[in-house]
């Protein structure tokens, strides 16, 4: 693994402008980066995975391979061509059409992710904030910077995420119509930081989204809240789409509503 790594960074450059985490683009003209992650098991690599294996054709990066090495991952995938969402809107590139054509074309690749089930009568049958790798994912609780999960159940995933550590207390805070609805919401695949720096597009379409390393098995309405929750990379007509104009499953719309009678601060 050490020397993979030497090699690794023998044969990339880091990418203009990466922040957090570190991506390095391949020398050479070779269409591939690799994402280094401090986790000892590249959640990216297993969901890459997972994904191309359901034959959706959903546009995403291809994964070529991944290693670990004194706790860090390396994860090498495809390139996808093109710039981010963020970066033509902040440019003044998308006209109306342009906007609305990449919105439609993400919408499609939504519902594809909805059409997505955990396997019956299984180890993760009914498990939420779980990886396709089968490990636990950034909590929202402790601002993403500690992991959490999986959970054995979408209402326990709910109270926890609601401050709650005791059963009774939740049970009295909470109206039993409200836990019922939020019980009653379907797990789904769900990309919890799909914004506008992680669509990228390529001459007016969506060319690919990128950044699956937190992706998993939630309940549906917490794609919901990632894409309504206002904040870097989810604002400008991207936000103003999802809130006003887009609706999601019946399922998934009425548990959004009702989590926010009891929610201090969204989930994502």
């Amino acid at each position: 693994m050490f020397y993979q790594r030497r090699l690794l960074f023998a044969f990339t450059v880091p990418m203009q402008g990466e922040t957090g985490y570190s991506v390095r683009l391949f020398r050479f003209r070779i269409p591939w980066i690799v994402k280094i992650t401090p986790r000892t098991t590249s959640t990216e690599a297993h969901a890459l995975q997972f994904l191309h294996s359901t034959d959706l054709k959903i546009p995403i990066p291809r994964l070529v391979g991944s290693f670990a090495h004194a706790g860090i991952t390396y994860t090498v995938m495809t390139r996808v061509p093109g710039t981010s969402l963020l970066e033509a809107a902040k440019a003044g590139l998308l006209s109306p059409k342009m906007q609305r054509d990449i919105l439609h074309e993400v919408c499609d690749v939504l519902k594809a992710l909805d059409t997505l089930r955990q396997p019956d009568e299984s180890e993760i049958s009914g498990k939420v904030m779980l990886s396709t790798s089968g490990h636990e994912l950034p909590d929202p609780r402790y601002f993403f910077e500690e992991r959490s999960g999986p959970f054995p159940s979408v209402l326990a995933l709910w109270m926890h995420v609601a401050l709650y550590d005791d059963v009774d207390e939740f049970e009295r805070d909470v109206d039993v119509g409200i836990r019922n609805i939020m019980e009653s919401d379907p797990i789904r695949f769900v990309h919890p930081d799909l914004r506008m720096y992680n669509v990228i597009i390529k001459d007016g379409h969506l060319s690919g989204i990128v950044d699956w390393e937190d992706s998993g098995w939630f309940p549906s309405s917490w794609q919901v809240h990632t894409m309504r929750w206002i904040r870097y990379g989810c604002d400008r007509f991207w936000c103003s789409y999802w809130i006003d104009e887009h609706r999601f499953s019946d399922e998934a719309e009425a548990a959004y509503a009702a989590s926010k009678t009891f929610l201090i601060k969204s989930p994502v």
